[in-house]
């Protein structure tokens, strides 16, 4: 059996290792080299449809693989189209489309799913429909998103308000904005590339789930924390400190209606909702893993290797848990400072009553330059902490948060 995994990091490959396939990865021109037994390394631009799918027919079709798979989010639509194009197992290309398009997830759930309360949106070149989101007259202008013809799923949310604008098809926290007036959105902004939704206010969690033959198995919730000036993320803590027993399931009802809606019946989901009280509104989704080191507490918390369950479920491998007890909670943080100089830079934390650090990585030194935090790619490192508690766990996020792992100074200003 011969497994096609596309777009793998070393992670995913130490992953798709232990898999009793024969695995095969196909990754972009220039990517680094991977020191992970294979059966066979490719590059190839993935990302240019004719010469990926010449690829998938002169060199794949051979192989007769049982099923092409992805866990990064550029691989996932072409990892599609290459399942289909051979018929092997895979996740269905017009699945990936509507969980990738941002847009297009809100159509499906006005249509398959509006009971779940999805906020009003409206793309970036729909004048009305983002008039309306911001609460502006707009006149007779038509044209507009959400059932009722509001834009706003029928609640008459699209009434004045904060907004949230963002690439349809970003991820990363990148190009993220809040706005609360019509006249500060931007040109730029006023494009069929970006979606406007209402501000949902609550916690925000991340959900992963495994999903078979349309039975969709939560494996873990993680609670965020985000920066308070914008929405880059700067912990995930798991599991998620601030809800019952209710609320999990409350959450877990809801991204599973979710999935069925956009016809997610196999494989890995990452999916973000925000809760508020009883209320829970599912923010989007993607079929693959979520990032920021939450397979690593999937594993931490439960003991299931979370990257390896999203590769073997296509080749009939279940999730597999690793030997020894599980910690109670584990959550990842990210270290953040103010643009500028690096001047200085926190050792690695002694254990502590409240957690042990099990992961240290500062991506900066002294010297560096620090850009504005305007994405995750901004983050200049993180850390990975396990607890003998949900509390103890969140309490140390806190502290950590709060520390100055990184120091910077702006040139010709004091320290």
């Amino acid at each position: 059996m011969t497994l096609v995994v596309v777009g793998a990091d070393a992670a995913v490959a130490r992953a798709a290792a232990t898999l009793p396939v024969d695995v095969v990865h196909v990754r972009l021109p220039g990517a680094p080299p991977l020191d992970v037994a294979a059966a066979a390394y490719h590059s190839v631009d993935y990302q240019h449809g004719p010469t990926f799918l010449a690829f998938v027919d002169e060199v794949l079709r051979p192989l007769a693989p049982s099923a092409v798979v992805s866990l990064t989010e550029l691989g996932l639509e072409p990892a599609a189209v290459a399942a289909r194009r051979l018929g092997v197992v895979g996740v269905p290309p017009e699945v990936v489309r509507a969980t990738r398009d941002k847009r297009e997830m809100r159509r499906v759930l006005e249509r398959e799913a509006p009971h779940l309360n999805p906020p009003g949106f409206a793309a970036g070149d729909d004048e009305g429909a983002v008039a309306r989101l911001f609460g502006e007259p707009v006149g007779g202008v038509g044209g507009v998103g959400g059932v009722g013809g509001v834009g706003d799923g029928g609640r008459g949310e699209g009434r004045g308000g904060a907004v949230v604008v963002k690439p349809v098809a970003g991820t990363g926290s990148n190009a993220v904005a809040l706005v609360t007036a019509l006249a500060d959105l931007p040109e730029d902004r006023r494009t069929p590339a970006t979606l406007l939704e209402r501000y949902v206010g609550g916690r925000e969690f991340s959900v992963e789930t495994l999903s078979s033959s349309g039975r969709h198995t939560c494996v873990g919730i993680a609670e965020k924390r985000t920066t308070a000036e914008g929405f880059v993320e700067v912990a995930h803590i798991m599991p998620a400190p601030s809800l019952d027993a209710a609320g999990r399931r409350r959450v877990e009802e809801a991204v599973g209606e979710l999935l069925d809606a956009v016809g997610l019946s196999d494989g890995p989901a990452h999916t973000e909702v925000k809760v508020d009280g009883e209320r829970v509104t599912v923010i989007e989704t993607h079929n693959r893993p979520g990032g920021d080191g939450i397979p690593d507490l999937v594993r931490l918390t439960s003991g299931v290797d979370w990257r390896r369950a999203a590769l073997g479920w296509a080749v009939g491998e279940p999730p597999r848990t690793e030997p020894g007890a599980p910690s109670a909670a584990a959550a990842t943080v990210f270290f953040t400072a103010p643009p500028g100089q690096v001047t200085t830079v926190a050792p690695r934390p002694t254990p502590t009553r409240r957690a042990r650090v099990v992961e240290w990585d500062v991506a900066v030194e002294p010297g560096d330059p620090v850009s504005p935090l305007r994405s995750s790619a901004d983050r200049l490192g993180m850390a990975v902490l396990t607890a003998a508690s949900g509390a103890e766990c969140a309490a140390a996020v806190e502290e950590l948060t709060a520390l100055r792992v990184v120091t910077t100074e702006c040139p010709g200003q004091d320290a």
